[in-house]
C-alpha cells in the first residue's frame, strides 16, 4: 500500500513533465575529516546540464549551509524540486529541508533509501557535547514515511513544500536503475569521483609533486 497523504493538495503539474530538480548527495570516508557533496541540475531522467561541489565538516554542523551554497550556483526558475540524498548525513550532519524551503522557494524532497538509522538520539547524546542543539535540529526533520513504487521498491520520504506521497513519485518517475532517482544517482557518483581526487592531490602535494 502506499502512504496516505497528510493532508490533501493538489497534484503538481511539474509530475507531468521531464522535470528539472537539482538533486544533492555526499560521498566521505570517515579518516577524511570532511564529506564531499555534489549537486547537478539536471531533468528527471538525468541529462545534466550543470554541476557544483562543496565541502562539509564529519560530525559538522555545516551542511545546509553546503547544501545552500551548491542550489544558490545551480538554480534557476525552471526547476520543479530539490531532491536531497538523505538528510542526516555525514556522522550526524544535517541539511535542513525546511531551511531550503523557506530560502529557495521550490518543494525539497529527502529521500533514504534503506531502513532508517535507529537509536539516533542515544548516538548523539553519546558522541557530541553539543547534543541538545544537535538533536533539536535532527528532530525538527520529523520521521521519514515510507513509500512504495509500482516496481516493488520501498523507500522513505520527508519533505517540505509537497506532499511526501507527490515527493515520492516525483522519485520514482526519475527511476530507471534501481529504486535511486536518476539524478541522484549521478549526483553520488560525481560526490564520490571528486572525494577521490582531493585525496589524490592531497597525497601528491604531501609528496612535494
Amino acid at each position: 500500500m502506499r502512504p496516505r497523504k497528510n493532508s490533501p493538495t493538489s497534484y503538481p503539474k511539474f509530475l507531468s513533465k521531464n522535470f528539472k530538480v537539482v538533486a544533492i548527495a555526499e560521498s566521505f570516508r570517515f579518516e577524511d575529516g570532511f564529506s564531499v557533496y555534489a549537486g547537478v541540475r539536471a531533468t528527471r531522467d538525468a541529462v545534466v546540464e550543470d554541476a557544483a561541489f562543496a565541502v562539509a565538516k564529519i560530525g559538522g554542523k555545516d551542511g545546509t549551509g553546503a547544501a545552500e551554497n551548491i542550489i544558490a550556483m545551480l538554480m534557476r526558475p525552471d526547476v520543479s524540486i530539490l531532491m536531497l540524498d538523505g538528510c542526516i548525513v555525514s556522522f550526524y550532519n544535517w541539511i535542513d529541508g525546511e531551511a531550503l524551503y523557506a530560502k529557495f522557494q521550490k518543494p525539497v524532497a529527502c529521500y533514504v533509501f534503506e531502513e532508517p538509522e535507529g537509536r539516533v538520539e542515544e548516538a548523539v547524546k553519546k558522541l557530541f557535547p553539543d547534543w541538545p542543539e544537535r538533536l533539536r535540529a535532527i528532530e525538527r526533520l520529523g520521521s521519514p514515511i515510507p513509500y512504495y513504487t509500482k516496481a516493488g521498491y520501498k523507500i522513505y520520504v520527508r519533505s517540505w513544500g509537497i506532499d511526501p506521497v507527490y515527493a515520492g513519485k516525483a522519485a520514482e518517475l526519475a527511476m530507471k536503475l534501481g529504486k535511486m532517482p536518476e539524478p541522484l544517482r549521478v549526483a553520488r557518483i560525481m560526490a564520490a569521483g571528486a572525494r577521490a581526487l582531493l585525496n589524490t592531490l592531497s597525497l601528491r602535494l604531501l609528496n612535494g609533486h
